[in-house]
This record gives C-alpha cells, sequence and structure tokens, in this order.
C-alpha cells in the first residue's frame, strides 16, 4: 500500500526512537571511556523521552489529523539499520555527536519531507512542529556533550 494514515507514521517514528534508545545502550556497554557511557546514557534517556512525548502527541491527537492520509513515500529501515550497526568500543564524544546528528538528521528530514508533502495544512504544521522539536532536542545534545567534554 502506497499510502498510510499518519498515525503509523507517527508509529514508525516512535520504533525509530526506540531503535536508536536501543543502540545507545548497547554503545553505552560496550563503551569503555567513561564520559562516552554518560553521553550516551545521555542519549538514550532522550530517546526515551523523544519517544514517550511523541506517544502522548499521538494519543491526545485530533482524529481528522491522525487519519490524514500520506504518501508512503519514506525508507521503513531505519530501525532495522540502527540494530544492525555495529561501532568500535573506543568511541569519542566527538564520534558519538556525529553519529547522533547523523541519525537524527534522518529522522529530521523523514518528517520534514513528510510535512512538506501532507495534504493539509493541519498535517503539515503537526509534523512541522514536531520536527522543529526534534530539531531542538538535537541541539540539547550538541550542547550536552559540550558539557561531557569539560567534566
Amino acid at each position: 500500500m502506497r499510502f498510510k494514515p499518519i498515525k503509523e507514521f507517527l508509529a514508525y517514528i516512535e520504533e525509530c526512537h526506540i531503535a536508536l534508545a536501543d543502540l545507545y545502550l548497547r554503545l553505552s556497554l560496550e563503551a569503555s571511556d567513561e564520559k562516552v557511557k554518560l553521553l550516551l546514557d545521555f542519549m538514550r534517556n532522550k530517546e526515551q523521552l523523544s519517544y514517550y512525548h511523541l506517544h502522548e502527541y499521538a494519543q491526545q491527537a485530533p482524529a481528522s489529523l491522525l487519519e490524514t492520509w500520506l504518501d508512503n513515500i519514506f525508507d521503513q529501515s531505519f530501525p532495522m539499520k540502527c540494530q544492525q550497526m555495529k561501532l568500535q568500543p573506543d568511541l569519542a564524544i566527538d564520534d558519538v555527536v556525529a553519529l547522533a546528528m547523523k541519525l537524527d538528521m534522518q529522522l529530521i528530514e523523514l518528517m520534514q519531507t513528510a510535512a512538506y508533502n501532507s495534504p493539509t495544512i493541519e498535517a503539515e504544521l503537526a509534523l512541522e512542529n514536531l520536527s522543529n522539536q526534534e530539531e531542538e532536542t538535537l541541539h540539547q545534545v550538541v550542547i550536552a556533550s559540550h558539557e561531557f567534554e569539560f567534566m
């Protein structure tokens, strides 16, 4: 099926946040540097919060928005890519930030594309707002990474 309702798109983004949280947990368990472990734990918590906030949003959003159909043009392999990702245990803080930026930007771009291609203004604004929240959260990761470097 080529079209899906926004509620399924949001469920997919929730799944992506869970996959990221699992990835950061796995990397934290493998990391050798304590500061890197702390940053990865921070990022895992960020992803869990992002999941929670998105889930709450989807629970409270109007049915008219959730049932709006989107063109299903997005790649749905993001969670699997996170599960299959292998990195070295000697990651530096910069490596973690670069990884987070790369992965978060993929989700942000996905949401922006969905917003741009939305059939209604209501859907476009909702998805733009959600992608803006994702960008703000990514900005917080960058700020936090600087704090972890100088601990």
